[in-house]
């Protein structure tokens, strides 16, 4: 799977946004195109960025998540305020089961984690969503944090 790519309000970056009518239009400018509109731009910045604009579960500004998926684009946009559920994993071995853009249901396994006797557990979901973002948190021990959209704060409009 690629890399996401991640546009943030807000930010410079050589791509660009614009975010019109509340998220109903999104358009991708060109490289030095400029805009004169009352929608939000957003630029391109790392992907591995994504936890520096979510504090305490929520997102701290508007945020456009593109992804590739078997050649086709998926497109996330989270508006400020958007909550997201933060689920740890930590172990000896921690092996990760779903990816960035995966959907998963309640229950279902999100990692497995292997003891130092080498018994194995999981991390399942507590609830139904979509995995945004996967980051491996470095310490002595592995772990990993998984951002999940869940259901409740996806909305159609």
């Amino acid at each position: 799977m690629r890399i996401p790519k991640l546009y943030v309000e807000g930010e410079e970056g050589e791509e660009k946004v614009v975010i019109e009518k509340d998220g109903k239009i999104i358009r991708f400018l060109d490289k030095g195109e400029s805009y004169e509109g009352e929608g939000k731009v957003l630029g391109k910045v790392i992907y591995d960025d994504f936890p520096n604009y979510i504090l305490m579960g929520e997102a701290t500004r508007d945020m456009l998540i593109v992804y590739e998926v078997g050649g086709l684009k998926k497109i996330m946009y989270l508006k400020k305020g958007t909550k997201l559920l933060e689920v740890p994993a930590e172990g000896y071995k921690v092996y990760p089961i779903v990816d960035h853009g995966c959907r998963i249901l309640e229950g279902h396994r999100l990692a497995a984690l292997q003891s130092r006797k080498g018994d194995i557990r999981f991390v399942n979901t507590p609830v139904n969503g979509i995995v945004v973002f996967l980051r491996e948190v470095p310490c002595k021990r592995e772990n990993y944090v998984f951002y999940i959209l869940p259901d409740e704060e996806i909305k159609f409009e």
